[in-house]
């Protein structure tokens, strides 16, 4: 069974009802942006329609998605390298330990 709720959403002074699983929280904080995003392009493109401007800001907002993606697996592979680096240096402190108490016997 799904978590899908109903948003009613005014965007760009039309009225739309969202259906998802996010929280009413996220949902109002994603229609604040999108209608600052719709003002400022109206503001910087005063002749482009609704249908434009909301062309342009999906094209942006799937743009922003790839680079964060990119983003992601860019620190994915860091966190992988790193824990590859560290891993051998764990395992050589472990040796040392064993080799120092086999030379030094506790009584």
């Amino acid at each position: 069974m799904s978590n899908n709720k109903r948003f009613k959403a005014m965007i760009d002074n039309r009225q739309y009802t969202i259906v998802g699983d996010k929280s009413s929280q996220h949902m109002t904080a994603v229609i604040e942006l999108v209608n600052q995003q719709l003002e400022q392009l109206k503001e910087i493109a005063p002749e482009l329609s609704v249908v434009d401007r909301s062309v342009l800001m999906a094209v942006n907002a799937i743009s922003d998605q790839l680079s964060k993606e990119q983003q992601i697996i860019e620190l994915e592979e860091k966190i992988a390298v790193l824990t590859a680096e560290k891993a051998p240096q764990t395992n050589k402190k472990s040796s040392q330990t064993q080799s120092t108490q086999n030379r030094f016997p506790r009584k």
